[in-house]
């Protein structure tokens, strides 16, 4: 796994993957730990539903940055993880990272669906994507006892 700068506009998402991996490895568990992978990790580009809903969801909800992906810098590893060889970042106006290079800056939240929609076409995740984003939504935002309650009818 390669090392990510804290100092990089992805280390927020970076953390709420990990931050999320401690609390439902179950769901986690299909993207890979630290998300950033070497080349030599990867097994075959591409992209799955279940991963990119993880990393939207994530980044929306947690970090409030979200990851923008390139097609040809998404792979899978030899795990079957998602994991990327390189990412950038799309934030609201008035976002720390909006002053680094490379991030792409929104103005509103209208702005910023619009982007990862965009971000989302380019990649071509399949039908499977919307779905596994509701579900995860509904899952991560809401209260702790409610959260456990679903976590218990999943077991």
């Amino acid at each position: 796994m390669a090392l990510l700068a804290m100092t990089s506009p992805l280390a927020p998402v970076v953390a709420a993957l990990e931050g999320l991996r401690r609390r439902h490895p179950e769901e986690v568990a299909c993207v890979a730990p630290g998300l950033v992978i070497r080349p030599d990790e990867a097994v075959a580009r591409a992209v799955t539903a279940e991963g990119l809903a993880v990393l939207l969801v994530a980044g929306w909800t947690r970090a409030h940055r979200v990851p923008l992906l390139f097609a040809d810098a998404t792979f899978l590893t030899g795990t079957g993880q998602l994991g990327v060889t390189r990412a950038r970042v799309a934030v609201l106006d008035g976002d720390p990272a909006a002053a680094h290079p490379g991030v792409v800056v929104a103005r509103t939240r209208r702005d910023l669906l619009t982007i990862v929609q965009a971000n989302l076409c380019a990649l071509s995740p399949g039908p499977g994507l919307a779905p596994a984003i509701h579900a995860l939504t509904e899952r991560w935002s809401a209260p702790a006892p409610a959260a456990a309650s679903l976590l218990t009818h999943h077991c």
